[in-house]
């Protein structure tokens, strides 16, 4: 008897879980509602810069597989803030649905398990807002890996190429139940019934800063290694 409880206080526990998610339509996004592409004159806004617009040169992403990853995320601040620092972005929390570059066009995208409703942890009916966070493969291949190495300056001082970061302009939906197909759209260029979709054409993935020694310390090294081959010579 004990069992039998035990099993239908389960099953009904997950049937809740269930059906406590909502859903969202996860699908590639056509070119006029989002593209990214690499700007290598201005660093990234979480580390003092990168205002929309800014900087000389930018470039379409290539379109050599897994060369940048994006992560959808999400926080019940209804229309949140874009965030410009790593205290913010801590802030919103990490759907699990992620894409990586397209490899037939420059500057697209092509999301991982694009199911026509695909459930996200919100009720449905929650309104959240929505952003699309973007770097490069050096980073690492999970959004966690590359939040944690882009706050390790050991990390991007061994870096061999240039690394980018950067996230889209926000958009904000209500999830539809899971019962509803496609669920409600992520990306778009107008508002519908379930709020307003990402919207965010060239989203800047900026240039991460990587320290170099400073000329004082190069001049010191300098010195030394002058004073270390004197001293041999004269041994």
């Amino acid at each position: 008897m004990k069992k039998l409880v035990l099993t239908t206080v389960f099953t009904a526990a997950l049937t809740g879980m269930v059906f406590a998610q909502g859903n969202i339509s996860w699908s590639g996004p056509t070119a006029a509602a989002f593209t990214a592409q690499t700007n290598g004159a201005t660093y990234s806004a979480f580390f003092g810069g990168g205002s929309t617009g800014s900087g000389t040169t930018a470039a379409a992403t290539g379109t050599a597989a897994l060369g940048y990853y994006f992560e959808l995320v999400d926080t019940s601040v209804y229309q949140a803030a874009k965030p410009t620092s790593f205290s913010a972005l801590a802030t919103w929390t990490d759907t699990g649905l992620y894409a990586t570059n397209s490899v037939s066009n420059a500057g697209r995208f092509a999301v991982f398990n694009p199911n026509v409703a695909t459930t996200v942890s919100w009720s449905p009916g929650t309104t959240n807002s929505i952003m699309m966070v973007g770097w490069s493969a050096n980073l690492g291949s999970t959004y966690a890996a590359a939040i944690a190495n882009l706050q390790n300056s050991t990390y991007l001082n061994n870096l061999s190429a240039a690394a980018f970061f950067g996230v889209s302009n926000v958009g904000f939906i209500t999830t539809l139940s899971t019962a509803t197909s496609p669920g409600a759209a992520v990306f778009g260029t107008a508002g519908t019934a379930q709020g307003t979709p990402i919207n965010s054409l060239n989203t800047q993935l900026y240039l991460v800063p990587v320290s170099t020694p400073e000329p004082g310390t190069m001049a010191l090294a300098a010195l030394g290694g002058a004073s270390l081959l004197l001293f041999r010579r004269r041994k």
